[in-house]
């Protein structure tokens, strides 16, 4: 029977100390991998936006491009909505036309 070695991060001693630099790599890795985040954060015990700043910053290229998120001004999304609003649009017709997940 083979025996896995399992790799051991030092602990972090209170929540003012910092995350070894190997468990966040790794963490950074599942996310990409397709782990979501909030199981990531249920399983490691972390913070809300402890990931979030973990992907922007040690994140790959790939994964950077992927996720990027459109801003829209307010006017933007004023006129999206009185679009729908006013029946030129469907929610889906919208979504489709502005390119909104």
């Amino acid at each position: 029977m083979k025996h896995e070695e399992q790799e051991i991060y030092s602990n972090r001693e209170n929540k003012q100390s910092r995350y070894d630099k190997r468990l966040i790599l790794k963490i950074v890795q599942e996310v990409e991998n397709g782990l979501p985040r909030k199981e990531a954060n249920r399983i490691y015990d972390l913070g809300k936006n402890s990931i979030s700043s973990w992907m922007r910053e040690y994140g790959s290229s790939t994964y950077q491009e992927t996720i990027k998120r459109r801003s829209y001004t307010k006017l933007q999304k004023r006129t999206i909505v009185n679009a729908i609003e006013q029946g030129r649009f469907t929610l889906k017709e919208a979504k489709t036309a502005y390119n909104i997940k």
